[in-house]
């Protein structure tokens, strides 16, 4: 009988996770992959929501009002209420309501020191005559018709780019008049613009100021001009007014349709438009110097008071100013003759001997009973001789024009601005 050979000996185990020296043996079966025993997740307690402490609305109004200084009581106030629903019932804010009471306690003691000193109304008066000052300042180029004006500085005549509109029921340096527009594209040149403004400023000066009898003796002719630089900006425009170097004007010098009735207008027309004609006589000393042209305007004269004598006489007046203003057309007929025969004169005597007659022949106290009979006013100005209102001609055989071009009075200036400012 065979015997089987004894079994070949096993390969020694390969130590292994979990096994090897000193590990028990393996448990028999399909060994399975080594992993590390999963710990549990440790979960944590949940914890109860805690609401953060809301802010004090009132702290925050007592350090917006303590910060402004707008009511410095207010703000002490509300802080101090503040503090006290901030202990009551935990708010935050004690740091914003502590800062508004500091900075509104500081505040108030500073209120009732200005009140008590007075520095506070000092304060309020100078604020708010600032804020009148900035409302009414305007610009020399917008100034219209009737507008009332002080010059920063008081200077008149001067290159000025702003003015301060006040009441003209206030002292004021000038009243605007009028204006008139300057032909063309091209900068005509000061010299050019200034002899157009002495003239025309007049005429316009006449039609808001109708009664030259009524201006106050202060008062005299001015107007602004475009300077270069404005012109570019469009200024084209010359603005006359009434203006005055000594002292203030006070009230209007206005005294044109809003103010006159018909029978006054009717009356002044006729007497400025001979002042006008007057005031355009030859720039000579003598007749001699230049016979044509004192005859030329001796004809020019005649035709003005014709139409005066004409106007006067066909107009219905009052019976309280019929008399007196008949006996002024009257006055004006005869001047307008004498002044014809002066247009005619063969010679500087012949003239003198005919204006003479026609400056005598309109007397200054015929004018004064008829503006007294309208209600006008009956002080005639400074400017005037004891004869004609302008007069011209005389005893003497000299000329008195009562004026030039620019007319009785004139205070005007020339010059012009390089910022955009008119000049006077």
């Amino acid at each position: 009988m065979d015997i089987p050979p004894p079994p070949a000996p096993e390969p020694p185990a390969q130590p292994g996770q979990g096994h090897g020296p000193g590990w028990p043996p393996p448990a028999p079966g399909p060994q399975q992959p080594w992993y590390p025993y999963p710990q549990p997740y440790a979960q944590p307690y949940p914890q109860p929501f805690q609401e953060p402490a809301r802010t004090s609305g009132l702290a925050i109004a007592s350090l917006v009002t303590g910060i402004v200084c707008c009511v410095p009581p207010l703000g002490l106030v509300l802080g101090a209420v503040a503090l006290r629903q901030i202990r009551k019932h935990g708010q935050g804010g004690k740091g914003m309501a502590i800062t508004g009471v500091v900075l509104s306690s500081i505040s108030t003691v500073l209120a009732v020191v200005l009140v008590v000193s007075g520095a506070a109304s000092a304060f309020w008066d100078g604020f708010r005559d600032g804020l009148d000052e900035v409302k009414s300042t305007r610009s020399t180029m917008d100034l219209r018709k009737g507008d009332c004006f002080d010059v920063p500085g008081g200077e008149l005549e001067r290159e000025v780019e702003n003015v301060i509109i006040v009441p003209c029921g206030k002292p004021h340096d000038g009243e605007v008049s009028g204006s008139f527009k300057l032909e063309g594209s091209s900068f005509p040149g000061d010299k050019a613009i200034t002899a157009l403004a002495d003239r025309k400023c007049w005429a316009v000066e006449q039609e808001y100021a109708m009664d030259s009898w009524a201006l106050p003796v202060e008062a005299e002719s001015y107007y602004y001009t475009p300077s270069t630089r404005s012109w570019r900006l469009g200024d084209h425009s010359v603005t006359c007014s009434f203006a005055t170097t000594s002292g203030k004007l006070t009230g209007s010098v206005r005294n044109d349709a809003r103010r006159l009735d018909a029978d006054q207008m009717t009356y002044l027309r006729s007497s400025n438009a001979y002042d006008r004609v007057l005031a355009t006589g030859p720039d000579r000393d003598r007749v001699e110097d230049d016979l044509p042209a004192f005859k030329k305007w001796a004809g020019q004269v005649s035709q003005v008071l014709g139409q005066e004598s004409a106007r006067l006489r066909q107009r219905s007046w009052p019976a309280s100013a019929q008399a007196q203003v008949g006996a002024r057309a009257k006055e004006a007929e005869l001047a307008g003759k004498e002044w014809a025969k002066a247009a005619g004169a063969a010679d500087a005597e012949a003239f003198y001997l005919h204006s003479g007659a026609a400056d005598r022949a309109m007397r200054q106290a015929t004018e004064v009973a008829a503006r007294s009979a309208l209600h006008l006013a009956t002080t005639p100005p400074a400017t005037d001789s004891g004869g004609s209102s302008g007069g011209s001609g005389g005893a003497d055989g000299g000329t008195d024009s009562g004026g030039t071009e620019d007319g009785p009075g004139s205070g005007t200036g020339s010059g012009s601005g390089s910022d955009g400012s008119k000049a006077v």
